[in-house]
């Protein structure tokens, strides 16, 4: 697995392993560093927790981990040792430090990842990130919503589609409710948003990206069962997914269920990708019969259903998900692996948006063309999620936007 829960003792690992859904591991008890061997978080994502009455260690610990990996978490909890923790606080402090992995940054000329919340980001396990990309998505932001951003600005994404843009200060909180009309709940006219060099961004934060990149390759060989094959939409998941995918397998395919409804430039945006990283392309079409059936609703997604069956028709043994626990509460429950239409293993699920916007870049291809109008995720021109600020964008969209 590529997420791992690590205890002091024996007995603090059980009392993880009955609170937490994933791998868990002991340190044998040890009161040194010097007894610990490091080596073996160097593809792995550690999430390590002690007791109170263990600060001195977690402090040492922490200094060693650096040393293997950027990417990791410490928690201490409020009684003496793990095993006298309440379950629920255990729990809560995992899906926090998860939470964590994805949403604490700090600010040193460009946004860099971090594993300190110096930027005072609220963190909660429901969140995501992600960073303005774009001349379009900056336009958009200031005739849709009066509000002054630059590129590389971040925004945190909350609940019901509200957004927090900071530039690096928190320039404004915007509200995209889905079935509400768009509103702006803070702008602090007072702060000039800074534009930031993306490419500056990702030489930056290239280490990261790169331990990111070893530990979902890593992950990615060790769990694939004969053919692969990647569910390819042409969002920044899917992208992100199949270029770890070609980099872990000599051999795999993309798997494009086209329907009748998609999204502009989609189709030329999945042939370019497909033919810039050398994979093969495998269609399915579904048409979407909203005569027969009605416009999909958040009650009745019977577009999802036929999507589903559309790529059963070219599903291969492994499938090569791009779902990340920050998109819902149901893919963060997950687990790494899955087995519903064939075996499913997700190698993004702890990364966030700004992440994956990144990856790609640092990679050398461009993202599809409606992130840089402003668009979060992608789906289909009928879709329920499609927000007012969406839907504005879309109309202007297609009109006559550039393709990739």
């Amino acid at each position: 697995m590529m997420l791992v829960a690590v205890a002091r003792a024996k007995k603090d690992a059980k009392a993880l392993s009955h609170a937490v859904k994933c791998e868990v591991l002991s340190l044998g008890g040890v009161r040194s560093v010097n007894d610990i061997d490091f080596s073996i978080f160097a593809r792995r994502i550690p999430i390590f927790f002690f007791g109170r009455d263990e600060i001195e260690l977690a402090l040492e610990v922490e200094a060693e981990i650096r040393k293997i990996t950027p990417i990791y978490q410490i928690v201490i909890l409020s009684k003496k040792a793990v095993r006298n923790t309440r379950m629920e606080e255990i729990r809560e402090a995992f899906e926090i430090a998860k939470a964590k992995l994805r949403l604490c940054f700090k600010f040193d000329d460009v946004f860099l990842f971090s594993n300190k919340n110096e930027l005072g980001v609220e963190i909660h396990p429901d969140y995501d990130a992600y960073f303005v990309m774009g001349e379009g998505f900056v336009n958009n932001t200031k005739e849709i919503f009066g509000v002054d951003v630059e590129e590389g600005n971040l925004i945190v994404r909350k609940l019901l589609n509200e957004e927090w843009i900071y530039t690096p200060e928190l320039k404004a909180v915007i509200s995209k409710k889905i079935g509400e009309p768009l509103s702006v709940k803070l702008h602090r006219r007072n702060v000039k948003p800074r534009k930031i060099d993306v490419n500056r961004m990702i030489e930056k934060n290239r280490n990261w990206l790169e331990k990111l990149e070893e530990i979902s390759v890593d992950f990615i060989r060790r769990n694939v069962d004969g053919d692969a094959g990647v569910p390819f939409s042409g969002g920044k998941d899917s992208t992100a997914t199949l270029i770890l995918a070609k980099k872990a397998l000599d051999e795999v395919k993309a798997l494009y269920v086209k329907v009748s409804h998609e999204m502009p430039h989609t189709e030329e945006y999945i042939e370019y990708v497909c033919e810039r990283l050398g994979v093969e392309l495998v269609k399915s079409e579904v048409r979407f019969d909203v005569e027969r059936f009605g416009m999909p609703t958040h009650s009745n997604r019977w577009c999802t259903k036929l999507k589903m069956e559309g790529l059963k028709r070219i599903a291969t043994q492994t499938l090569i998900a791009g779902d990340r626990e920050a998109e819902s509460r149901i893919r963060r429950e997950r687990g790494e692996i899955e087995y519903r239409i064939a075996k499913e293993i997700f190698p993004i699920k702890y990364w966030s948006g700004c992440m994956v916007q990144l990856y790609i870049l640092m990679n050398g291809l461009k993202l599809h063309p409606l992130y840089y109008e402003g668009f979060y995720r992608l789906g289909c021109t009928i879709c329920p999620s499609l927000s007012d600020w969406e839907r504005k964008i879309l109309r202007k969209f297609t009109d006559g936007c550039k393709q990739p």
